[in-house]
């Protein structure tokens, strides 16, 4: 039986998170009434994320855990779950509860108008001050420079055609963020619908104050290495 969907969720440290996570999305796809798979990649964690999900998986079959030897980054548990998935349409997101897995029929809905990736908009954020200092930031440079409809950069949750991810180059580390502009590239279809965002239950924020610079640091990578 082929896969429908793939839903692709990179995961550090999130051993509080990923039972109801799971559920949440069994319940989800349960309703769309089409085959699908949930692809956990677990990048190097250190505490019972790993156990929780391969007893998950063996609970359902529609669940994999793929495991980086070390911890990678987001950028490389993505590319290595989007090279694994074998839906026609893969969705990603975070692994910390604060997207919901309610809000994904909505991005399916929204791309069988004949995008080719529909991204979520996080319009009403639960993050902490440089969180969304960073996100503000980012936004503003992304639409000066790329002159782009789009509201949210940073946010994971969304759905791709697989086909148009085949040509995507995630081989640099920050890349995951860029996806919309380097499908741009392809004349891909983007479209974005909002979503919900939700405070964080459980563990601790991978986020810190410096990753402000990062973000720039990936803004001139972007524009420089890529010429996009």
């Amino acid at each position: 039986m082929s896969i429908k969907y793939s839903i692709v969720i990179p995961v550090y440290n999130e051993e509080d998170s990923v039972i109801p996570l799971a559920e949440g999305l069994f319940k989800s796809m349960d309703s769309l009434r089409e085959p699908y798979e949930v692809v956990f990649v677990n990048d190097g964690s250190d505490d019972r994320t790993l156990p929780r999900l391969l007893e998950l998986s063996r609970s359902n079959g529609a669940l994999r855990v793929l495991t980086l030897k070390k911890k990678s980054g987001q950028t490389a548990s993505l590319k290595s779950g989007f090279e694994t998935a074998r839906g026609d349409i893969v969705i990603s997101m975070d692994g910390d509860l604060q997207n919901d897995p309610a809000d994904i029929p909505a991005l399916l809905m929204k791309m069988e108008e004949g995008y080719d990736v529909v991204c979520g908009w996080r319009r009403k954020r639960h993050d902490s001050l440089w969180k969304k200092i960073a996100s503000k930031l980012a936004n503003i440079i992304q639409n000066l420079v790329f002159k782009s409809h789009l509201h949210d950069l940073a946010c994971t949750l969304r759905a791709y055609r697989k086909k148009a991810l085949n040509g995507v180059d995630l081989s640099w580390n920050g890349a995951h963020r860029f996806i919309p502009y380097l499908l741009l590239k392809h004349d891909s279809r983007i479209a974005e619908v909002e979503v919900h965002h939700h405070p964080r239950m459980y563990g601790k924020s991978k986020y810190k104050p410096t990753k402000i610079f990062k973000t720039i640091k990936d803004f001139l990578t972007l524009i420089i290495l890529r010429k996009i």
